[in-house]
């Protein structure tokens, strides 16, 4: 088992919020204590394991409801980054209710994170959690599923399909080290068709939004002034969307997850499986 880490200095940075369009304030602390990644609403509140929040999506982002009743939105990025980069233990306040948006991707908070560096711990060593057999949860309405595998390292899969010519079918299949998640994961952005901004918008999403931070398909190709980071970009977002969301279980994984079709809701009820499994419930 490899010792635990944490960063070896603060991290704070500002931006806005892809949702609420605000601007928020988030602080990455360095924490020697062995109880993973803790996460408060502002510097003078306690802060709470992120596996011990209430989780909840609005369709098009993940977000956490703390023991203290405050609301945190649009988190996946910022964890998937410190899963991704292997923080086992920080503190992360986020002054502002919403993590920033940046680009749309996860590499500033990747590229942070490398800047900042690991600490290795002189104390703890934690196992991941292992699978016996596999899990399945499916919206046969959407036709959509994530199932978890038995593996030895974690892995991640990932089809999407999408019934623009621009997006279409796209795969996506990677183990996940700190050197693949800042190469093939983070850099990938989120993408929205521009049919769809509207709706966002009436049910008080994507306020933030804007080609600066999201890749926008039309009938005729790519909004944006910009090229693809990679051919299959789109579906390389859903996969680092999946591991932020795997690591509100409260523990690395080891186990090849596969994502058809899905979102974060389908994610966190895996998630939820998983919480479940850890405390030993087997249903």
């Amino acid at each position: 088992m490899a010792k635990r880490t944490t960063l070896r200095r603060t991290i704070e940075v500002k931006g806005k919020g892809l949702h609420g369009g605000r601007e928020s304030a988030i602080t990455l602390v360095p924490s020697y204590r062995e109880s993973g990644i803790m996460i408060c609403a502002s510097r003078e509140k306690n802060p709470y394991p992120i596996g011990d929040c209430e989780l909840f999506s609005p369709g098009r982002s993940t977000c956490l409801v703390l023991p203290d009743g405050e609301i945190i939105y649009t988190v996946e990025h910022l964890l998937a980054s410190l899963y991704g980069m292997g923080v086992d233990d920080a503190v992360v306040v986020v002054e502002g209710g919403e993590v920033p948006i940046f680009d749309g991707s996860a590499l500033p908070w990747a590229e942070r994170i490398k800047d900042a560096g690991l600490a290795e711990k002189d104390d703890g060593e934690e196992g991941p959690i292992n699978l016996s057999s596999p899990l399945l949860v499916e919206d046969d309405e959407a036709g959509a599923w994530v199932a978890c595998f038995p593996s030895d390292v974690l892995k991640l899969s990932y089809i999407i399909s999408f019934d623009n010519d621009f997006i279409g079918t796209q795969v996506f299949s990677s183990v996940v080290t700190e050197e693949t998640f800042l190469k093939d994961f983070a850099p990938a952005r989120t993408f929205v068709r521009l049919e769809d901004v509207d709706e966002l918008k009436k049910q008080g999403l994507a306020l933030g939004g804007s080609l600066d931070n999201a890749l926008v398909f039309d009938d005729r190709g790519l909004v944006n002034d910009t090229s693809l980071r990679f051919e299959n970009e789109c579906v390389r977002h859903k996969a680092m969307d999946l591991l932020g969301d795997l690591s509100l279980v409260g523990k690395f994984l080891c186990a090849h997850v596969v994502g058809f079709k899905a979102g974060h809701r389908l994610h966190l009820r895996m998630v939820e499986r998983l919480k479940r499994l850890c405390r030993g419930d087997m249903s």
